[in-house]
């Protein structure tokens, strides 16, 4: 079916004599639970379509690209939105831009056939499986949930004979935990991504929500401390170094001249060596190809602590003359941008339990209640959520409110530990991290 809307449109494209084009087109299945209290409150199952035209118009030294967004297979609508799309790269001028054509992509398998298969069974299963772990647990209850099985289906066609598709699935997980204890109420709420059924542990993930629902309830606020020792969860970890050390190393922020970042220099810690990798098994941005057609791959960006490669897409690839990285992804509107992949920071050599034990006074922080640093400054100022005062190397009692700040471009020269385990949390795999000198006030 997927191919037939594609000829259809290259049809109407071939039509009006468009030289340079490209079509993306996503169809979109997803199977939805919705919890009210302990119970399936609503079933829902969602298909749907969508696709992106650009189309190039070269002119001397630069190229105009007109992108369009649509959804309707007739006839008249495809015309109206070549029309328009031809007429925008008309108007629109950019660096000289050329789409890839044809090369070896790799071999990866992002799909679960057991899901493409029968979604609806497992989407059942999983879903009894959540309510079940979420009403065994004491002192709490569920006050709302929402269980998703995404399943889609890429495809991306140009000009210069590239025809790609590629299948993918992931989890989205909406749960929310209410504890009540003498008059005083809490409640815990978690949302998240999830690529692989591995990832989404329900009996230990719950149990987890539970008990931070319920340490709300007995939590103080911090101590206040300057040249505090901090350790990041890694979904912590994942608000704070994407949008700043990922942003940084992008080949968009070194031409747009906001990057901090020059190749050979030092800019993190000795301990700390971070890979975009397109190609991670488990990571939820992984694709054999980005959304401009090029090869996903595995980039070393820092290697104990020293910046050695910057993330390119095709257009930044074509101003410093080099081979894009593969890391273009698609925005909302169709527009193609320069990003990040999946960003894995290699382990380190201790456990969790003795980072947390070699830490005389410091605070553990599991969840802020917002973590939105400056992606050119650094700096962020949060409020804490869900975490633990340290003490003689043992957790002492949880903490929430007051805040923690400090500069990420900063934090990361400041790295004390890196665990051993590895968590993934959404697009990243990360470690625990310890980090001295930030501030926590009460």
């Amino acid at each position: 079916m997927s191919n037939e809307r594609l000829d259809l449109i290259e049809k109407g494209l071939n039509s009006k004599n468009i030289e340079e084009y490209e079509i993306y087109l996503v169809e979109k299945n997803i199977y939805e639970t919705i919890f009210l209290k302990n119970q399936a409150d609503n079933e829902r199952e969602i298909r749907d379509f969508e696709y992106f035209i650009r189309i190039l118009s070269q002119k001397k030294d630069k190229t105009g690209i007109g992108v369009i967004k649509g959804n309707s297979l007739d006839k008249g609508q495809i015309d109206k939105n070549i029309d328009i799309c031809a007429i925008l790269s008309k108007f629109n001028s950019s660096t000289k831009y050329f789409f890839p054509g044809k090369t070896q992509i790799s071999d990866l398998n992002t799909a679960d056939k057991k899901i493409l298969d029968d979604p609806i069974a497992i989407k059942k299963d999983l879903a009894e499986e959540l309510i079940s772990e979420a009403s065994q647990q004491k002192d709490v209850k569920t006050t709302f949930g929402r269980f998703r099985i995404h399943s889609y289906h890429s495809f991306l066609r140009n000009s210069n004979a590239l025809n790609l598709n590629s299948k993918k699935t992931f989890f989205f997980v909406e749960f929310a935990l209410k504890a009540q204890e003498n008059g005083e109420l809490s409640e815990f709420w978690e949302v998240g991504y999830y690529k692989e059924k591995e990832h989404l542990k329900f009996n230990e993930r719950v149990n987890n929500w539970a008990r931070r629902a319920k340490d709300i309830l007995r939590a103080e606020e911090p101590k206040p401390a300057n040249d505090a020792i901090v350790i990041f969860s890694p979904s912590v970890l994942r608000a704070a170094i994407n949008p700043v050390i990922g942003f940084h190393a992008l080949a968009l922020a070194h031409f747009e001249k906001v990057s901090r970042y020059n190749i050979g220099d030092k800019v993190a810690s000795d301990n700390i060596t971070l890979i975009d990798d397109g190609l991670l098994d488990g990571g939820l941005s992984s694709n054999s190809w980005d959304s401009e057609g090029n090869p996903q791959q595995e980039t070393e960006v820092l290697k104990n602590g020293v910046f050695r490669n910057r993330l390119y897409n095709q257009k930044y690839a074509i101003l410093d003359n080099v081979q894009s990285t593969g890391n273009a992804k698609r925005a909302e509107n169709g527009t193609v941008v320069n990003g990040n992949s999946n960003l894995k920071i290699l382990p380190g050599d201790i456990s969790l339990e003795e980072m947390i034990s070699n830490v005389k006074e410091g605070y553990y922080i599991e969840q802020f209640s917002w973590l939105h640093p400056d992606n050119i400054s650094g700096n962020f100022g949060a409020e804490i959520r869900n975490g633990y005062y340290i003490k003689s190397g043992e957790f002492q009692n949880p903490i929430k409110l007051g805040n923690v700040s400090g500069n990420v471009l900063e934090m990361v020269k400041n790295c004390l530990y890196i665990s051993k385990e590895r968590e993934f949390s959404e697009n990243v795999l990360f470690p625990y991290m310890a980090f001295n000198n930030l501030n926590v006030s009460s």
